[in-house]
């Protein structure tokens, strides 16, 4: 993956700083000597014979040798292990793809046997469907790159004066074989085809996904057979397919996702990094102008290297992002094919950072025995798969032949000897299964030798040790070779005169001048990896795309970096910084890389197109069943989903999720199918709620705010985030909380209610300040207030008659179970009319509910014990509990009189988010009361700007001149009350738009 490091070894001013000691504990100061670097040249040459003579004395012509059987692996004989298989074809994969190194090697003997074996032996006309990518790389490139230097040596030396360039026409062969796969409506290849058939089966045919290095690795390989045999139409097919891509990158960003659909151009999978389903499309789009001279390949590799620098990059880590959402994180691991980047990164002349990520992965390395298939952001295993991967080799050899640098001679010298330690075996090498437990795999893929040994051998190799001149070459991805001369040949295989080729001096440029100080870029890295040596811990705490408003342990972070949250009345969040604030200078720091991370991340979502405002309709009908007039509510769109536009609708029966907030298991899952789903805000990602009700099969979702009063006539438009995948295809919209009222109002007197989801149109005509609103308003304001106090423990049990009461620090929660033994005959001697009235309404709260609950505040059981109970003195909470259970069973004894009129408390049992306030029981004895049942009896709705300011007065009044709630009654089970309650914290009602993208 680099054209010549001899070439910018030439470019490039080595100096080396002074020496140092690394917690390594080896010499990282004293040069390797020349005897050394031979000993181990030639014992990577041994490396490759062993695995090689092991796999032509017990495998050819089978595509690969399993090193633990000592036996080959032909398709279609011994056992399928599913896509890793589609490399094989039985055409003698590991032969083809290591003939050129063993030109490297300079065994010109066994390489010209091998080539005859090849034509001797190997065909292309089975029956077997092959992966067209890997086929491109490593059987095309394997045969073209011998045909080149066969015909080089040829020339140069005089050696194989009977080829005649079979090895080109069997290229020519596979080209057509792989040609069908470009018969796509978009051009882009599919990602399998048929030796033998091309896509004549249905599993071809109904193939669709592909992915980005898939599609977009087949350039030069394509290209090279076009220049070689004078036939356009391979190389036209890989650049139209390169074309495409291109157009598919998102356009902001400049970012590609990693899996796409081949006839569509849809993005399947929009992670986009720089590892496993890209890799190679970065690399082929610089390489494509290297060996085409095409301007147009380095314009594009320029600006994805940009994009991939400013979101993958992340110090020394290359994280995988959104490609459509490039601040926010896909995942939390990367993979080990990602190795190759510094190789690049060299090939392009940005060293700097080339070293800084091989150090990172160095260390991994160090700590694992190899790099893991997969390793966690704090360099934890993530999957312990090694296949004896070349990357890492790839990248130490570039790095090395750019810098001089003898450390990266150690780095080899470390990879070597875990090699032989822990893979050979006595029939070649065998990959790694785990590296956490060392055990085997019976597995020598082809690139081991093709790649693996070709690396490590030329990293201890000198330039006179080799029969080629390296500078004249191209690596492809596989590593094979091929000539830089192929940029002065049209594809019809003429060359270019020397007027109409790019200037020669220009393509020489050295592509980097800076000098180098290896080892002070790895300095500051040298303790990055937990296990190596010990380190101070740089991981950050929280990053903005992490950050959850409804996370108490982020809030609590968020304070120790000096930052304070204000929630806003639209449910928004405002961050405000402050360096005094925080806990430690570092936190302070760390405070402000979070603000500006989170400017970025706001900024990004202005730049997102306007999703399209919907609506929802709810139609009411009277006592008779016929329609009323209907109410048509503003909502919210989705970032995910399916939008409704146009004339497009869903009108289904409304269901209430429970749990509310659809983020737990989902009870009787079986009311959800086919209606729309009604969820809360809160405790998880939007997307994660209508995933979980789509599995049921909801058909549309709303989801309701919980910040109390907020509006659509008073906020800007939310519009709800995705996590970038696409698996969701029902709509879903968001109510504010104004709107939502209104639904569960509607809900409430009609369980069968039918609503409508549609686009926002213009002709709508919808009221932000009606009636049922208002009344809402203060039933919600109220309620916010009631509820402000979170975390319900009970400690203490009292019981009576079936009632019982579990006693907690600030609440008294009473439950009626009923009773199977004899209840005690209670006598009712209360004179005070007013608390037989609070009684019997209190006893029909309690039994109005299905869970037969109540919760009474401490401070409002004292007051009922004392004011109204005639009580003397304090007494404990206990003592008052038993009055008050006592006081119930005398109004369960007489529960004949509950017909009568209850002028004090109205039960709205039919409503499921309904509450009972009790503002006025007391008004004779506290004045703020009074004057709060007052202000209540003043609300006039005809004049709103009035009653609103009423309204105002009145929430201000509860808050001012009690701490405590006065009474709640709720329909819901205890399970959900406690849970509710402990939810609605005042730090978790507004949460910030970016914690749930």
């Amino acid at each position: 993956m680099y054209v010549t490091g001899s070439l910018l070894a030439k470019c490039i001013t080595v100096i080396l700083i002074s020496t140092y000691h690394t917690c390594y504990g080896e010499d990282q100061n004293k040069p390797m000597s020349d005897k050394q670097r031979i000993q181990l040249r030639e014992e990577a040459r041994d490396m490759f014979y062993h695995a090689y003579n092991a796999y032509m004395d017990n495998a050819y012509p089978a595509d690969e040798l399993m090193p633990l059987s000592c036996m080959g692996r032909y398709r279609g004989v011994t056992p399928n292990r599913g896509d890793i298989d589609d490399s094989l074809g039985n055409f003698s994969l590991t032969l083809i793809d290591t003939l050129d190194t063993l030109v490297i090697l300079g065994d010109l003997e066994e390489f010209e046997h091998a080539v005859k074996l090849i034509i001797k032996d190997v065909s292309f006309d089975n029956d077997i469907i092959v992966s067209v990518f890997e086929t491109n790389i490593r059987v095309l490139g394997g045969l073209l790159s011998a045909h080149i230097l066969a015909d080089y040596l040829q020339q140069r030396d005089g050696i194989m004066p009977w080829y005649k360039g079979e090895l080109l026409s069997m290229s020519k062969d596979v080209g057509y074989r792989l040609l069908p796969a470009f018969n796509t409506t978009t051009g882009i290849p599919h990602s399998r085809v048929n030796l033998k058939f091309g896509l004549k089966s249905d599993r071809l045919e109904s193939a669709r996904e592909t992915c980005t290095a898939c599609a977009g690795s087949m350039i030069l390989e394509m290209a090279a057979l076009s220049r070689l045999t004078g036939e356009p139409l391979f190389e036209a097919k890989a650049q139209k397919a390169m074309d495409e891509l291109w157009k598919m990158r998102h356009r902001s960003s400049d970012l590609m996702g990693t899996v796409l659909n081949v006839h569509s151009g849809d993005w399947v999978r929009r992670d986009s990094g720089v590892g496993a389903g890209i890799d190679s499309y970065y690399e082929y789009c610089l390489k494509a102008y290297i060996l085409l001279g095409e301007g147009k390949y380095l314009d594009r590799f320029d600006r994805h290297y940009t994009a991939v620098m400013k979101y993958i990059s992340q110090g020394p880590m290359l994280l995988d992002v959104h490609m459509h959402r490039p601040h926010t994180n896909s995942r939390n691991f990367m993979d080990a094919l990602l190795a190759f980047w510094p190789g690049l990164q060299v090939l392009k002349g940005d060293i700097k950072p080339a070293i800084e990520t091989h150090e990172m992965l160095y260390q991994v390395m160090q700590r694992h025995k190899f790099i893991p298939e997969a390793f966690t952001t704090d360099f934890q295993v993530h999957w312990g798969n090694h296949p004896l991967r070349p990357e890492f080799l790839e990248s130490t050899y570039f790095l090395y032949s750019a810098t001089g640098d003898p450390y990266y001679l150690e780095v080899g010298r470390k990879v070597l000897k875990s090699l032989q330690k822990y893979a050979r075996v006595p029939c070649g090498y065998a990959a790694v299964n785990d590296v956490r437990t060392g055990k085997k795999e019976d597995r020598m893929d082809s690139f081991v030798l093709a790649e693996t040994f070709k690396y490590l051998y030329l990293l201890f190799a000198d330039k006179e040790d080799l029969v080629l001149n390296l500078d004249e070459f191209l690596f492809t991805t596989e590593g094979h070779l091929f000539p830089l001369n192929l940029a002065g040949q049209t594809n019809n295989g003429t060359k270019i005169t020397e007027s109409e080729s790019r200037d020669a001096a220009f393509d020489q440029t050295c592509p980097n001048t800076m000098r180098l100080f290896p080892a002070s870029f790895r300095r500051p890295l040298q303790n990055m990896v937990d296990g190596v040596c010990p380190r101070r811990s740089h991981k950050r705490r929280l990053t903005a795309s992490e950050f959850s408003a409804a996370n108490l342990n982020h809030l609590k972070v968020l304070k120790d970096m000096g930052i304070n949250l204000l929630a806003l009345n639209d449910g928004r969040v405002q961050l405000l910084h402050t360096f005094s604030a925080a806990r430690s200078a570092a936190d302070a720091e760390e405070g402000l890389l979070f603000m500006q991370e989170m400017v970025e991340l706001s900024k990004q979502q202005n730049q997102q197109p306007e999703p399209v405002p919907q609506a929802v309709v709810i139609t009411m009908k009277d006592q008779k069943g016929h329609d009323n007039p209907t109410i048509v509510m503003q909502a919210g769109p989705s970032q995910f989903g399916r939008n409704l536009k146009g004339d497009q609708q869903v009108t289904a029966g409304v269901v209430l999720v429970q749990p509310f907030r659809g983020c737990d298991g989902i009870k009787a899952p079986e009311l959800i199918k086919g209606r729309i789903a009604v969820m809360e805000r809160g405790d998880c990602m939007f997307i994660d709620k209508v995933r979980k009700i789509q599995k049921h099969g909801a058909v549309a979702a709303v989801i309701l705010d919980n910040s109390p009063g907020s509006s659509s006539a008073g906020s800007p438009m939310f519009s709800m985030s995705g996590d970038g995948n696409d698996d969701v295809e029902i709509p879903a919209v968001f109510l504010f909380n104004q709107e939502s009222s209104k639904l569960m109002l509607a809900l409430s007197k009609d369980p069968q209610l039918e609503v409508t989801i549609r686009e926002l149109k213009e002709s709508d005509n919808f009221s932000h300040n009606d009636e049922e609103s208002m009344f809402q308003k203060l039933k919600v304001s109220v309620q916010e207030f009631l509820n402000k106090h979170t975390g319900l423990e009970f400690t203490k049990t009292v019981e009576l008659g079936g009632f019982r009461a579990s006693i907690g620090n600030n609440k008294v929660m009473v439950t009626y179970a009923g009773s199977d033994g004899d209840v005690p005959l209670v006598k009712d001697a209360s004179s005070n009319g007013q608390w037989a009235k609070i009684r019997k309404g209190l006893l029909k709260s309690i039994l109005g509910s299905e869970s037969k609950e109540l919760i009474v505040p401490l401070n409002i059981l004292r007051i009922y014990h004392q004011t109204l109970g005639g009580a003397t003195g304090k007494g404990d909470v206990v003592e008052q509990t038993k009055w008050l259970l006592n006081e119930l069973l005398k109004e369960y004894q007489t529960k004949e009189d509950q017909t009568k009129e209850d002028d004090l408390v109205r039960l709205e049992a039919e409503e499921d988010r309904g509450a009972s306030v009790i503002a006025d029981t007391v008004k004779q004895n506290f004045n703020n009361f009074k004057d709060v049942s007052s202000m209540l009896k003043s609300v006039n709705f005809e004049n709103l700007q009035e009653t609103r300011e009423i309204l105002d007065k009145v929430i201000d009044k509860l808050k001012l001149e009690t701490s405590d709630e006065i009474i709640v009654s709720s329909s819901e089970s205890v399970e959900d009350k406690v849970k509710n309650a402990g939810d609605r914290k005042p730090d978790s009602r507004t949460t910030h738009s970016v914690d749930e993208l």
